[in-house]
């Protein structure tokens, strides 16, 4: 009998021990599955207000009826861990609002603004053994990818609203829910500015006859990708100053000291460096710089570069990053669309195949526009001058050559 009771208060000591256990350490010990935290959510919806609570996945807010989300509010079952939510939202007009916490409200109420992104964290001494997914439906995108921990879900510089959003915990380095590619779409803060200029005047006849002047991309959001891409834009930058700075000294010693050299100076000399955004979009950048250089004779001449960047990153994409087809391919079948080019277009009637074939590969220049991506050579490169530069424009429908940008991000 005292054996029994012994055994008795042994199993009782050891279980209430076991119940005192904190919850994650608790699934461990008796080998069962954790007990998942739950996201709580209500969406304040255009022309409907707050909507029901929605948990574990549900879709808060509409589909299919063109209503703008204007506030959400975020709570969690925490299922006994030392667990909280915070959350922030970009808001029309506004932009990033300050955090939120544990069912306060983010965005607006009653000034008809549209949510446009989301951030959402877990905090708590617990955070660390759960991820946060969620996703939201954005006008003109559909449903993005899922973003997680913090990451920015939706768009911005877009203007287009969030019409629906979903939210799902997962233990730490657990699957997610569904796709993560494309959680954000945005346009990236920059712009263009002449940083450079150079010009000559002469008192005695009172006109220019040297000018040159340099514009670049500009970058503004305070980041390491900034710092990247402002590096790489200012390497190109002192290279033309090196070049140019020698250009000019040479051509002002000549105006200055040979009579013959200013007497047959037909036009001013020109060393000019124009930058054009053309897609800023998918968190891709491409940038253009076409420079224009006179120096005598009967004409000047023009050379464009391009550049095109992942702004998450700053990597530099190659024209083979967009490509559907293996790297082998490129010259094969891009050549053949010029093919086309040369047999529909009499102004690519002169263009050399021969020529084009042997310059396509990952590395040819390139850049992205609105409707589709620019596969181009300089004048001389590959036809005569006169055609000036050769242009194959290949639609972001042309799903046999081109991936789908969106999925590059």
């Amino acid at each position: 009998m005292k054996n029994k009771l012994y055994r008795l208060a042994v199993m009782l000591v050891t279980i209430l021990m076991v119940l005192t256990l904190p919850q994650s350490i608790l699934a461990e010990t008796i080998g069962t599955e954790t007990v998942l935290p739950t996201a709580n959510y209500r969406t304040h919806v255009q022309n409907i207000g707050w909507q029901d609570w929605k948990s574990a996945g549900q879709t808060s807010g509409t589909s299919g009826q063109s209503l703008r989300l204007e506030a959400i509010e975020i709570t969690l079952n925490d299922q006994g861990y030392d667990l909280g939510v915070a959350y922030q939202t970009h808001v029309q007009n506004i932009g990033w609002q300050e955090l939120k916490y544990n069912g306060e409200t983010s965005g607006t109420s009653g000034q008809s603004l549209r949510l446009e992104a989301i951030r959402i964290f877990l905090s708590g001494s617990d955070a660390n053994l759960f991820d946060i997914y969620y996703r939201v439906h954005a006008q003109n995108l559909g449903w993005l990818g899922w973003a997680k921990n913090g990451e920015s879900a939706g768009s911005a510089g877009l203007s287009y609203r969030l019409e629906a959003i979903e939210i799902v915990i997962v233990q730490k380095g657990g699957a997610a829910p569904g796709s993560t590619l494309r959680p954000f779409v945005s346009v990236y803060n920059m712009g263009i500015a002449q940083t450079q200029s150079q010009n000559y005047y002469d008192v005695d006849t009172l006109r220019w006859v040297y000018g040159s002047r340099y514009e670049r991309p500009i970058f503004y959001d305070n980041s390491l990708v900034q710092m990247k891409l402002d590096v790489f834009y200012k390497a190109l930058e002192n290279s033309w100053v090196q070049t140019n700075n020698a250009d000019y000294m040479s051509f002002v010693y000549a105006y200055t000291t040979d009579p013959v050299f200013r007497q047959n100076l037909i036009g001013k000399y020109e060393n000019n460096v124009t930058a054009a955004i053309t897609y800023n979009n998918n968190n891709i950048i491409s940038v253009t710089q076409e420079q224009y250089r006179y120096n005598g004779g009967a004409h000047g001449n023009s050379e464009l570069t391009a550049h095109s960047f992942g702004t998450r990153t700053g990597d530099e994409l190659l024209l083979g990053d967009l490509l559907a087809i293996p790297d082998s391919q490129i010259s094969t079948k891009l050549t053949a669309e010029f093919q086309q080019l040369k047999n529909t277009d009499p102004n690519y009637s002169d263009i050399d195949l021969t020529a084009i074939a042997g310059k396509l590969g990952t590395n040819s220049p390139y850049y992205l526009t609105t409707t589709g991506v620019c596969v181009f050579f300089n004048p001389y490169e590959v036809a005569p001058g006169a055609l000036g530069r050769v242009e194959l424009l290949i639609p972001y429908s042309r799903t046999d050559l081109l991936v789908e940008v969106e999925t590059l991000i």
